[in-house]
Formats: C-alpha cells, sequence, structure tokens
C-alpha cells in the first residue's frame, strides 16, 4: 500500500434514503480502510455551497467514484441537477487528459449495468450484488491503494549464442 492517503471524491444521485445509507456506509468503509472518501453528507450542511464542494472535490480528489444507479446516469446524460453539474465539471477535467483514469465507475443498479455516455468505453467495478460485495470492495481498494493482486514481473532476459 502507498504511503499518502488517496484522496478520494464519491458522485452519487440521492436515489432514496436506502441508497443513501449505502453511499455513506461505502464511504465510511474506505475511511475506516485508509482512503479519504469525500462525500456531501460529511461536509456539506445547510446554507453551504453545494457548487463549490462539487468543485473543489473533484479538482482535489485523486480518484473520482462514480455510484451509477439508474437514476444517476439518467441525471449525468440530461445534464440535470446536481449530478449534472458534477459530470459537467468531471468532463472538463476529464478533456484535460484522455488517457485520464481518474473516475471510477461504479455499477450500484440490477440489470440494466449503464454508465454515463462519457464513461461508457472505461472499465467499471460492479457492486450491483450484495453477496459479491467483499469481492468488489477489496478490488475498489486494490486500485484506490494502487496494490492489485498480480503484478506483472519482469521479462527475462534470453541469453546470446555468443
Amino acid at each position: 500500500m502507498s504511503a499518502t492517503v488517496p484522496k478520494v471524491f464519491i458522485s452519487y444521485s440521492h436515489d432514496s434514503q436506502d441508497h443513501k445509507k449505502w453511499v455513506l456506509e461505502l464511504a465510511q468503509r474506505l475511511r475506516n480502510s485508509g482512503v479519504d472518501a469525500i462525500l456531501d453528507q460529511f461536509r456539506v450542511g445547510l446554507g453551504d455551497d453545494l457548487g463549490g464542494f462539487m468543485e473543489k472535490s473533484v479538482a482535489e480528489s485523486d480518484r473520482i467514484i462514480m455510484v451509477c444507479t439508474d437514476n444517476y446516469v439518467s441525471k449525468a446524460n440530461s445534464g440535470l441537477g446536481g449530478v449534472g453539474y458534477e459530470k459537467m465539471i468531471i468532463t472538463a477535467e476529464y478533456m484535460k487528459s484522455i488517457d485520464n483514469n481518474k473516475v471510477i465507475p461504479l455499477i450500484r443498479q440490477n440489470g440494466t449495468h449503464n454508465v454515463p455516455t462519457f464513461l461508457q468505453t472505461r472499465l467499471h467495478i460492479n457492486f450491483s450484488r450484495d453477496d459479491e460485495y467483499e469481492l468488489q470492495f477489496d478490488n475498489l481498494l486494490r486500485e484506490i491503494h494502487k496494490a492489485p493482486l498480480f503484478k506483472n514481473h519482469l521479462l527475462a532476459t534470453i541469453p546470446s549464442n555468443q
């Protein structure tokens, strides 16, 4: 695991109280695993500037987790609400470097597994099945901490015929 604490912004839609609770628990678990998870539920209060919070969080984060539900994808693609605003900020950040892997699409919906249009060619992580939560959480944590399960070994040199 790396010596620096990775900072991750979690973008999600407020679909239901159950969904907000699921996202909160994910953020708390990431924080308990050495990740500075940034979530509106931790840092935004009544009267705060939500747009400023989103802009600052996207800019300061090492990675962004987009929790994709059908509602989130619809809002991102249509540019609606806070999700649409975050998508605009993230897209601008994304366009600075086309090979940027800053955004991690996290699939939370059952069935469709859609992601916002601008992320369709990107690999995602699938949290749609609760029975695979532990495996997927481990995969997500390894990705954030840059600690892959498998490492690419150096190629051996071929002896010359001299």
